[in-house]
Parts: structure tokens; C-alpha cells; sequence
């Protein structure tokens, strides 16, 4: 599956997240998989909260965060994917 930013996503409900010093872990109850995240992943788990719209999600993390703008949408999309696949992230 191909997401794009027109895509919106939400935390599944098996998912259980805990952020730990400005990283986090992350737990599929479904699965009973740990995974981690940085902190721009973890800032991008928490607009995912707020927002859901991977558009809205990049625009934030490109004003928070000195990269270059393809860069941020480039990994936040490898980064969506992830967690879609892993089912952590539901699409909307």
C-alpha cells in the first residue's frame, strides 16, 4: 500500500504508546511487537493524535525541525507506511 499525503491516520486501537525522554516505545497489543521512535517520530505519533493528515503532520514537522522539507515528507511517509504495516497507525 502507497500512502501519500493526502492520506489521514490515526493509533489503532491495539496500539499502546509511552513516550520515555522525548523517545517512545510503542507496543501492538494485537501482536505483542515493541517497536521505538525518536523524537521526530514520536512528535509525528503525537500530531497523528491531534491531526491525523499526514499534509497537516508534514507542515508542522517542517516548521519544527530545520530539514529540508522533501526530507521530512520522504521519511514521514516511510514512517507512516511503517506503522501501517505493522498496525500501528490505522488509515482514516
Amino acid at each position: 500500500m502507497q500512502l501519500a499525503l493526502d492520506s489521514t491516520v490515526f493509533p489503532s486501537d491495539d496500539a499502546v504508546f509511552r513516550e520515555l525522554e522525548g523517545e517512545s516505545v510503542l507496543l501492538n497489543l494485537e501482536t505483542g511487537m515493541y517497536y521505538g521512535l525518536d523524537p521526530v517520530g514520536t512528535r509525528a505519533w503525537q500530531l497523528a493524535v491531534g491531526d491525523g493528515s499526514l499534509r497537516a503532520i508534514r507542515d508542522a514537522l517542517v516548521a519544527e525541525y530545520d530539514a529540508a522539507p522533501d526530507v521530512i515528507e520522504r521519511d514521514l511517509l516511510l514512517l507512516a507506511q511503517g506503522l501501517v504495516g505493522t498496525g500501528l497507525w490505522t488509515l482514516k
